[in-house]
């Protein structure tokens, strides 16, 4: 009798501890489809997001122009956002667009090159319906032979109401036809609207002199360090016409000096077609 209640107690024993060991096997299994379950749902937020962010894009309206005026071409940009929310753009400097213009394949002129842009972030808001309008000129120094010519004009947002952006979206191709040029190689033609520019001092207290021609319209100055700006949009005290000498004062606390890197000053027509960059200091 006793081995029989021995024998049953010991049944009971290794039942119990068979059953607690598939339930400890199971766990693993239950945990993993939590994080297989997760894993889905971010895979379904980010694909949304990238739908709404291409949703957002088929609804800002882009249309480019390029057109000869005598020795210069003027190109045009016009976005127009058609959705019915306002849209965020961030541009991650002060590149905002490039323009290429070719000759049978051939690449005889890039806005970008040879240029220096600020390394700052710049935002622009567009509410919906709104319009927003980038103008530059290209001066054409060397004689261009008339004929058919393809520009692409791009712009380059990094971001879309914060959403990063990879690839070219808001890009165009058009045909532009030229007729022949005479005088482009005035020295007039080859003359920036800024000239003399000098830059005394250091540790924050900087004096930047020079001449500005006035023709361009007002002109505004801001200083940064390649992540802020450490100057806002100022206008440069000039007055009369033609060419007039300027002066500008700038002083930056030391607590905003930044302990790496190089500190810019920008000059810059009111629609930042002309755009001439000074090196006020190297730090450190």
């Amino acid at each position: 009798m006793k081995k029989a209640l021995l024998f049953i107690v010991l049944f009971l024993f290794l039942l119990l501890t068979a059953c607690g060991t598939a339930q400890e096997e199971e766990t693993p299994s239950e945990s993993e489809e939590v994080e297989a379950s997760s894993d889905i749902e971010q895979e379904k937020k980010a694909e949304t997001s990238e739908g709404d962010v291409d949703s957002i894009l088929d609804h800002l309206e882009l249309s480019v122009s390029a057109e000869q005026k005598q020795t210069s071409i003027d190109f045009s940009f016009e976005l127009v956002n058609k959705n019915e929310q306002a849209v965020d753009i961030m541009f991650s400097s002060g590149q905002q667009y490039e323009i290429e213009v070719y000759q049978e394949e051939a690449l005889i002129y890039q806005f970008s090159e040879g240029k220096m842009f600020t390394e700052a972030l710049i935002e622009e808001s567009l509410k919906s319906g709104e319009m927003k309008k980038w103008t530059e000129t290209w001066e054409i120094t060397d004689g261009l032979k008339a004929g058919d010519y393809q520009v692409k004009m791009s712009l380059l947002p990094a971001e879309i109401n914060g959403e990063e952006l990879e690839g070219e979206h808001l890009t165009q191709s058009i045909e532009l036809s030229l007729n022949e040029m005479e005088g482009t190689n005035d020295e007039n033609s080859l003359e920036e609207p800024f000239r003399s520019i000098e830059v005394e001092g250091n540790n924050g207290e900087y004096l930047v002199t020079g001449e500005i021609d006035t023709s361009i319209g007002d002109v505004y100055y801001e200083v940064e360090d390649g992540h802020n700006y450490l100057v806002e949009k100022t206008e440069v005290p000039v007055d009369g016409e033609g060419w007039q000498s300027f002066e500008i004062n700038v002083t930056i606390s030391e607590e905003f000096l930044p302990e790496n890197g190089t500190m810019i000053m920008l000059l810059y027509s009111e629609d930042r077609t002309e755009q001439y960059p000074i090196q006020l200091d190297q730090m450190p």
